[in-house]
């Protein structure tokens, strides 16, 4: 639309998406972090996407991102990440 302008990301997800950039990738798997505000609230969704997942059980990808989470950004702010969707490309495009 035209004239919507995007806030910037609060510093915490921007922290965040970096730890989770930066950890996956140390492991070998390449992903990628969209944030997104939650309409009228103070809440942020999280998707991580990376080919990788594919050769773990859902219950592993949330796991690992949480704990990512955890070392990352401190509860408070924790507290302002609605959820965190872990997926591959073929989950993404409905596949």
């Amino acid at each position: 639309m035209a004239g919507l302008k995007t806030k910037p990301l609060p510093a915490f997800l921007k922290r965040l998406k970096g730890a989770i950039i930066d950890v996956l990738g140390a492991n070998g798997i390449a992903a990628e972090v969209d944030m997104t505000p939650v309409p009228t609230t103070r809440l942020y969704r999280v998707a991580v996407m990376a080919p990788k997942f594919k050769e773990l059980k859902h219950s592993e990808r949330q796991n690992l991102v949480w704990r990512i989470t955890e070392r990352a950004i401190s509860p408070d702010e924790q507290m302002r990440v609605s959820m965190i969707v872990t997926l591959t490309p073929d989950e993404l495009a409905g596949r």
